[in-house]
């Protein structure tokens, strides 16, 4: 299969990953389809030989994410959305003016060439693109951080879940009267 079929086949994938993600009334079925997009997106990274960030995309956000909403759908009592309310709001056409408007500044690069022609500056040293190089220049000033931050985490879950049990009533004795 070449490249081009497969990048096909991977945007629609995505595509139709994130479109059922916020159209679903269903959490699970969204967080799913959600996890679906990230694939999607996993894969197009793969095809732009960038190894690492799909690995990071797939250990990020399908695993941490997609765990995470997953906790905090289950932590929740209401999982289903209701199917009679109304699908569509009220500001629908300014939503699509919008989101036209972001669509157009987002390829005003492609549509005019003059601005991709940027001088590069003289003082720009060569990129040593390894994942090593990659990992080092990420984790060696952030290691105390992210380990600080990884508890915090865990502490936040434990105070999540016995949020969401409630309080305990303790079982009524018999008392003498």
């Amino acid at each position: 299969m070449n490249e081009v079929v497969a990048f096909w086949i991977l945007s629609a994938v995505a595509v139709l990953g994130a479109l059922v993600a916020v159209r679903k009334r269903n959490l699970i079925h969204g967080v799913f389809a959600l996890l679906v997009f990230f694939a999607g997106l996993s894969g197009l990274f793969l095809l732009l030989l960038a190894e690492f960030i799909a690995a990071v995309q797939v250990l990020v956000y399908i695993g941490a994410v997609g765990v995470l909403l997953l906790f905090a759908i289950m932590l929740t009592e209401r999982v289903a959305g209701d199917d009679s309310r109304r699908m569509t709001s009220r500001g629908w056409f300014w939503g699509l003016v919008v989101a036209v408007a972001v669509f157009a500044v987002l390829l005003l690069p492609v549509l005019l060439p003059a601005i991709q022609q940027v001088p590069t500056p003289e003082a720009a040293q060569a990129i040593d693109p390894s994942v090593k190089e990659l990992g080092h220049k990420l984790m060696n000033p952030y290691v105390v951080t992210l380990e600080v931050l990884a508890l915090l985490l865990t502490a936040a879950l434990i105070g999540a879940v016995t949020a969401a049990q409630g309080v305990r009533m303790p079982k009524e004795e018999d008392s003498p009267e």
